[in-house]
């Protein structure tokens, strides 16, 4: 019987990292949408008032597809990231895993595969890593026991 060492979080610390990042990333593109239609539109003298509904839509699709995907893909690459002790890892790893992974997504879905949409899929994966370190004191390690017959 040896012991092996596991990098463990509870869930209130998962829901947190989710939160940070998820409010982030769509804070910014809320913040983005801002500067690139509402400001263009105001300065028209066009009525802004539809850009309430596309900032509450955005946001409702924004949280929905955080958790529809990002949550499954985040406690995946946590649970495949146990055995790893450097926190440093875990968030280089949540810096690339979902900025490939919806890269990848949006390459299927018709979006392109051109390396220029990595800067926009790299915004989930910096939210990602930033959720991930906002945690980082969270995270402890336990010993978990491993059996060999």
């Amino acid at each position: 019987m040896t012991g092996q060492h596991r990098v463990v979080l509870d869930a209130s610390s998962f829901i947190k990292a989710w939160l940070i990042a998820t409010t982030l990333w769509v804070g910014v593109m809320l913040i983005v949408a801002l500067l690139a239609y509402g400001v263009p539109t105001v300065l028209s003298g066009e009525d802004a008032v539809h850009l309430w509904g596309a900032g509450l839509a955005l946001a409702f699709y924004g949280y929905g597809i955080a958790l529809v995907f990002a949550a499954p893909l985040a406690w995946v690459l946590a649970y495949l990231l146990r055995p790893v002790r450097q926190q440093w890892i875990h968030i280089t790893a949540f810096f690339a895993v979902p900025t490939l992974a919806f890269w990848a997504v949006a390459g299927l879905l018709g979006f392109g595969w051109h390396p220029g949409w990595l800067g926009l899929w790299a915004t989930v994966g910096a939210a990602a890593a930033v959720g991930r370190w906002s945690i980082r004191k969270d995270a402890h390690s336990s010993e978990a026991e491993v059996l060999y017959p």
